[in-house]
């Protein structure tokens, strides 16, 4: 029997972001939903059950971590990858550890070891 494919949840408010990682995974047994704000992500997540969010920090209408944050009162499985392009080290940051965020990327996102850290999370 095969195995549902993951669903994979982008939320970044540049387009281009949203398509370059939509168009690398598209071919690679992914279901691929984007949003462009926190306001666009939170009933994708109600309605779509992701197994995974990528998230930007710098968000229109509420920061990723705002964002991150909500998304906990209500789910605790959606495994959560920050790809950020903010100089902040959020890696020390002691907030993050209690949101249980699975890893933290820069931008510009290298593709393949982003692949490595969604399979990671996914297992």
């Amino acid at each position: 029997m095969k195995k549902n494919k993951p669903k994979l949840l982008v939320v970044d408010d540049m387009l281009t972001v949203r398509e370059a990682i939509q168009y690398y995974f598209e071919g690679k047994d992914y279901i691929i939903l984007t949003a462009a704000s926190a306001g666009e992500a939170l009933p994708i997540i109600k309605e779509e059950n992701p197994d995974i969010m990528l998230s930007d920090i710098n968000l229109p209408q509420m920061s990723g971590i705002d964002l991150i944050k909500s998304i906990r009162q209500f789910n605790n499985k959606i495994k959560i990858i920050i790809v950020s392009g903010c100089n902040l080290d959020l890696r020390k940051d002691p907030q993050l550890k209690t949101l249980d965020i699975s890893d933290i990327l820069d931008k510009p996102v290298d593709f393949e070891k982003l692949e490595a850290v969604i399979k990671k999370a996914v297992v």
